[in-house]
């Protein structure tokens, strides 16, 4: 169970608050687009809300994604199906995931528009977190996410 004025991940979106509880329902507020958005409490845990992580976890997932090779498929199709579940799943690892392989991607062929705007998607995710947690502005939270990533 969440709190009013607590912060939290809602998947697709990234963070959000809680405005307030009301009727059975979350309203939550997404700054990224300035989006509310009504999850019935009962929904909450299977929709993948989740509190966020520590500084601590962040950047060992974010290092430690570092490290990792990655396997993307060949068929766009199959490859956009995929980091859509990923993005879905709510989890940081996921979008940090979606994040690595399609700069990897990237570098190897130019992504199509939709691709682009799924590592847009991702990219805002993973910073939301990133910026709510160190409480720092996003040019600082690409900075971090650079180097941890190991990125450019």
């Amino acid at each position: 169970m969440f709190e009013q004025g607590q912060k939290i991940i809602y998947p697709m979106h990234g963070v959000g608050i809680i405005e307030r509880i009301e009727e059975g329902y979350y309203i939550i507020h997404i700054p990224y687009g300035d989006v509310r958005i009504r999850i019935p409490l009962a929904n909450a845990e299977r929709i993948g809300l989740r509190s966020l992580l520590q500084q601590e976890e962040i950047e060992a997932l974010l290092r430690e994604m570092a490290t990792r090779g990655t396997v993307g498929g060949e068929n766009w199709n199959q490859r956009y199906k995929e980091n859509i579940q990923r993005l879905k799943s709510g989890k940081l690892e996921q979008a940090a995931e979606v994040v690595k392989l399609l700069l990897e991607r990237n570098e190897k062929k130019k992504l199509s528009v939709v691709e682009n705007r799924l590592l847009a998607m991702a990219w805002q995710i993973v910073l939301s977190e990133i910026i709510s947690v160190y409480e720092i502005n996003g040019k600082e939270a690409e900075e971090l996410l650079a180097k941890w990533m190991k990125i450019g």
